[in-house]
């Protein structure tokens, strides 16, 4: 098992765009590291990366969806 994967294979594994990943580790949301490689470079991720990016995601949609929703003027119990 591979335990480095590039921006391309990234974005197939989570069905998204290419230029979605590159994003995601310019604004530090995912771990990568740059190498010089040619003219450009290449990003590597760490494959433990992407899965603690799924696992984050995951959780944050997750307590998203289980907020308690607020109505005007209702009290709320403290917690």
């Amino acid at each position: 098992m591979n335990d480095i994967v590039t921006v391309e294979e990234a974005a197939t594994f989570l069905h998204k765009h290419p230029d979605t990943i590159r994003r995601w580790i310019e604004t530090k949301k995912l771990k990568a590291r740059h190498l010089s490689a040619g003219g450009h470079g290449i990003y590597a991720i760490l494959r433990s990366d992407l899965l603690e990016l799924i696992v984050s995601g995951t959780l944050e949609a997750k307590e998203k969806s289980i907020a308690p929703k607020v109505v005007p003027g209702q009290r709320t119990l403290p917690l």
